[in-house]
């Protein structure tokens, strides 16, 4: 009898970034690609207004990425006029 070892018995879950598949109005924090495609501007765009506003509400460092806070977000569109 031939035994197989024991790394090849067992599948590795694979990690995904969004284990809930939650929509994004369900979410509280948004990558830089998804608030850009929610507020249906270039991410770009949304990367030069962090750049030059850098003390928004709506932005959350964690290292080197930037996540945006939804709440504030939509809020902030509210307000503004021109992007």
């Amino acid at each position: 009898m031939r035994c197989t070892p024991i790394f090849l018995r067992y599948k590795r879950k694979e990690k995904t970034l969004n284990n809930y598949n939650l929509l994004p109005h369900e979410k509280i924090l948004l990558s830089i690609d998804e608030a850009a495609e929610y507020a249906s501007i270039g991410h770009h765009r949304l990367r030069a207004i962090i750049e030059e506003n850098p003390d928004l509400s709506f932005i959350l460092r964690k290292g080197k990425q930037v996540l945006i806070k939804r709440p504030y977000f939509e809020n902030w569109i509210e307000t503004v006029t021109f992007i």
